[in-house]
């Protein structure tokens, strides 16, 4: 996933003549929960470099772009609890075909809640 995201930013760095780090950090100070970011900077330039991202305008299809590159999918456990949240009876209809005839031994409480 990381040379993907670091395609992405070159790509865009190339349509606004600036450096994939000045991408990056303007990409990420566009974040709605992104108050400030920290920057490294060795030399002068890099530190005007980096400066410079908070006047790099970025388009729609510039983020689209850097968001699905950076997309990590979804996480454990979170594709877990999504699948027990659809999924059905969990319990095997294979070994005990007869206990599922109506419905299965347990109550499923998903759905109508649990009324103790």
């Amino acid at each position: 996933m990381g040379y993907r995201v670091v395609d992405a930013l070159k790509e865009v760095a190339a349509r606004h003549d600036a450096s994939p780090a000045r991408v990056a950090l303007s990409w990420v100070l566009g974040r709605p929960a992104v108050s400030s970011v920290i920057i490294a900077a060795r030399k002068p330039e890099q530190l005007e470099d980096n400066i410079g991202a908070v006047d790099l305008q970025l388009s729609e299809d510039d983020t689209r772009l850097l968001d699905a590159a950076s997309d990590p999918g979804v996480p454990y456990p979170k594709w877990m609890v999504l699948q027990l949240d659809t999924a059905e009876d969990p319990r095997s209809k294979i070994l005990h075909p007869e206990r599922y005839v109506d419905g299965g031994p347990w109550k499923d409480l998903r759905r109508t809640g649990w009324s103790g």
